[in-house]
């Protein structure tokens, strides 16, 4: 039975879309579950550093644990650049006015990555109420073991017995 991924209840399916009664809303095919099991929100592959050029609205679609994930890779990016960068400032200040053009690409890249750092942070602090200082692989374990264990739990209900 197509059930709901919010409520479990039975949907309908109204010519080429689905909806649920209960939640009064229209259901994309690709969240429908079976018998009242719940959505699995593990992704099958994790983000690459090619996913920090996605744009907010294509970020907005993650998975909290993929937004973790990738806030991950963008601080460790971010770091690389001011390292970079700061290398380009000592030399600029011994004298080699070469790298000023090297000092000014890396502080752009570095405010986009910081920018891109605050709305994965605001996106998870949207999601969780909070976004975490640091992200360990023990953190993400325990996301990752927490969102398993949400998913054992079938939405159904059981009628009464009958005496």
């Amino acid at each position: 039975m197509k059930t709901c991924p919010f409520c479990g209840s039975g949907i309908k399916q109204l010519l080429s879309s689905y909806y649920c009664d209960f939640c009064e809303l229209g259901i994309p095919r690709e969240d429908i579950q079976e018998k009242g099991k719940r959505k699995d929100f593990l992704p099958e592959l994790q983000p690459t550093v090619q996913d920090l050029s996605k744009s907010t609205r294509e970020i907005m679609r993650f998975s909290i644990i993929e937004l973790v994930l990738l806030l991950k890779l963008a601080r460790k990016e971010r770091a690389n650049l001011y390292k970079q960068r700061y290398i380009f400032v000592q030399s600029i200040k011994q004298g080699a006015l070469e790298y000023r053009e090297g000092e000014q690409y890396t502080f752009i890249e570095y405010e986009k990555m910081t920018r891109k750092c605050f709305v994965l942070e605001n996106l998870i602090r949207e999601r969780m109420g909070y976004y975490p200082a640091f992200i360990t692989n023990s953190f993400i374990w325990k996301l990752a073991e927490r969102m398993i264990k949400s998913l054992q739990k079938d939405m159904i209900i059981h009628l009464p017995k009958q005496r």
